[in-house]
Protein backbone atom coordinates (compact mmCIF):
# COMPACT_ATOMS: atom_id res chain seq x y z
CA UNK A 1 0.00 0.00 0.00
CA UNK A 2 1.41 3.35 -1.07
CA UNK A 3 0.59 6.73 1.18
CA UNK A 4 -0.31 9.91 -0.57
CA UNK A 5 2.84 12.19 -0.42
CA UNK A 6 2.63 14.38 2.88
CA UNK A 7 0.58 17.26 2.19
CA UNK A 8 1.60 19.73 5.77
CA UNK A 9 2.60 22.94 4.70
CA UNK A 10 4.96 23.34 7.95
CA UNK A 11 7.47 21.19 9.38
CA UNK A 12 5.99 19.55 12.87
CA UNK A 13 7.86 19.92 16.12
CA UNK A 14 7.77 17.88 19.31
CA UNK A 15 6.96 19.61 22.38
CA UNK A 16 5.47 18.74 25.60
CA UNK A 17 3.65 21.71 27.01
CA UNK A 18 0.25 21.43 28.68
CA UNK A 19 -2.77 22.23 26.62
CA UNK A 20 -6.05 23.47 27.49
CA UNK A 21 -9.07 23.40 24.79
CA UNK A 22 -11.70 25.76 25.76
CA UNK A 23 -15.32 25.17 23.96
CA UNK A 24 -18.24 27.07 24.81
CA UNK A 25 -18.18 27.32 28.80
CA UNK A 26 -15.70 24.34 29.18
CA UNK A 27 -12.19 24.15 29.66
CA UNK A 28 -10.57 20.22 28.97
CA UNK A 29 -6.96 19.87 30.11
CA UNK A 30 -4.48 17.46 28.51
CA UNK A 31 -1.17 17.03 30.48
CA UNK A 32 0.74 17.15 26.77
CA UNK A 33 0.69 17.85 23.47
CA UNK A 34 2.66 15.49 20.94
CA UNK A 35 3.81 18.09 18.45
CA UNK A 36 3.07 21.68 17.11
CA UNK A 37 3.18 23.86 13.41
CA UNK A 38 2.02 26.99 12.22
CA UNK A 39 -0.62 24.95 10.74
CA UNK A 40 -2.01 22.90 14.05
CA UNK A 41 -1.53 20.98 17.14
CA UNK A 42 -1.31 17.31 17.67
CA UNK A 43 -2.69 16.98 21.26
CA UNK A 44 -1.68 13.29 23.89
CA UNK A 45 -5.19 12.54 24.50
CA UNK A 46 -8.72 11.16 23.96
CA UNK A 47 -11.23 13.94 22.47
CA UNK A 48 -14.32 14.07 23.92
CA UNK A 49 -14.94 17.36 20.83
CA UNK A 50 -16.26 15.40 17.70
CA UNK A 51 -14.35 16.28 14.09
CA UNK A 52 -15.45 19.96 13.19
CA UNK A 53 -15.79 21.26 16.85
CA UNK A 54 -14.05 24.97 16.60
CA UNK A 55 -12.30 25.21 20.36
CA UNK A 56 -9.58 27.83 21.47
CA UNK A 57 -6.42 26.32 21.96
CA UNK A 58 -4.29 27.72 25.38
CA UNK A 59 -0.53 26.29 24.97
CA UNK A 60 1.07 26.84 28.41
CA UNK A 61 4.79 27.32 28.25
CA UNK A 62 5.49 25.58 31.75
CA UNK A 63 7.15 26.56 34.67
CA UNK A 64 10.37 28.52 33.20
CA UNK A 65 7.79 31.20 32.10
CA UNK A 66 4.77 31.20 34.88
CA UNK A 67 1.82 32.53 33.46
CA UNK A 68 3.10 32.73 29.97
CA UNK A 69 0.85 31.38 27.73
CA UNK A 70 -0.42 31.00 23.86
CA UNK A 71 -3.65 31.68 22.87
CA UNK A 72 -5.15 30.89 19.36
CA UNK A 73 -8.62 29.16 17.87
CA UNK A 74 -8.87 25.94 16.01
CA UNK A 75 -11.08 23.16 14.85
CA UNK A 76 -10.69 19.44 15.25
CA UNK A 77 -9.80 17.55 12.39
CA UNK A 78 -8.75 14.25 13.75
CA UNK A 79 -9.15 12.33 17.08
CA UNK A 80 -8.17 8.96 16.98
CA UNK A 81 -5.10 6.81 19.14
CA UNK A 82 -2.67 8.56 17.98
CA UNK A 83 -4.10 11.83 19.71
CA UNK A 84 -6.56 14.84 18.61
CA UNK A 85 -5.23 17.07 15.80
CA UNK A 86 -6.37 20.42 15.78
CA UNK A 87 -6.05 22.78 12.56
CA UNK A 88 -5.16 26.13 13.88
CA UNK A 89 -7.94 28.85 12.40
CA UNK A 90 -6.30 30.58 9.08
CA UNK A 91 -7.71 34.01 10.77
CA UNK A 92 -5.43 33.96 13.50
CA UNK A 93 -4.88 37.84 14.85
CA UNK A 94 -0.96 38.69 14.12
CA UNK A 95 0.05 38.20 17.42
CA UNK A 96 -0.80 34.72 18.13
CA UNK A 97 0.79 34.27 14.64
CA UNK A 98 4.49 35.57 15.76
CA UNK A 99 3.87 34.06 19.51
CA UNK A 100 3.87 30.41 17.51
CA UNK A 101 6.63 31.98 15.08
CA UNK A 102 8.62 32.61 18.04
CA UNK A 103 7.93 29.41 19.90
CA UNK A 104 8.87 27.21 16.98
CA UNK A 105 11.47 28.85 16.03
CA UNK A 106 12.93 28.83 19.56
CA UNK A 107 12.32 24.60 18.97
CA UNK A 108 13.44 23.64 15.91
CA UNK A 109 14.97 27.19 13.49
CA UNK A 110 13.41 26.97 10.12
CA UNK A 111 10.40 25.29 10.98
CA UNK A 112 8.21 28.15 11.34
CA UNK A 113 8.88 28.92 8.07
CA UNK A 114 6.18 26.63 5.19
CA UNK A 115 8.10 23.83 2.94
CA UNK A 116 8.23 24.31 -0.19
CA UNK A 117 7.84 22.05 -3.13
CA UNK A 118 9.92 19.49 -4.02
CA UNK A 119 13.08 20.85 -5.29
CA UNK A 120 13.20 17.86 -8.11
CA UNK A 121 10.19 15.77 -9.48
CA UNK A 122 10.06 12.15 -8.99
CA UNK A 123 11.25 10.62 -12.57
CA UNK A 124 8.43 8.91 -14.37
CA UNK A 125 8.04 5.26 -13.93
CA UNK A 126 8.03 2.66 -16.64
CA UNK A 127 4.41 1.20 -16.79
CA UNK A 128 2.87 4.18 -15.00
CA UNK A 129 0.67 6.58 -16.95
CA UNK A 130 2.60 10.13 -15.98
CA UNK A 131 0.52 13.18 -17.01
Amino acid sequence: MTHPPEQRRYRRVPIAYEVKLIVEERMISFPSAIDLSLGGILVDGRSPLPVGTNCGVAILLGAGSPGKRIVTRGMVVRADDRGIAIAFSKTLDPGSVESLKALIHSLDPGAEEPCGPPEHPAPPRPGLRNP
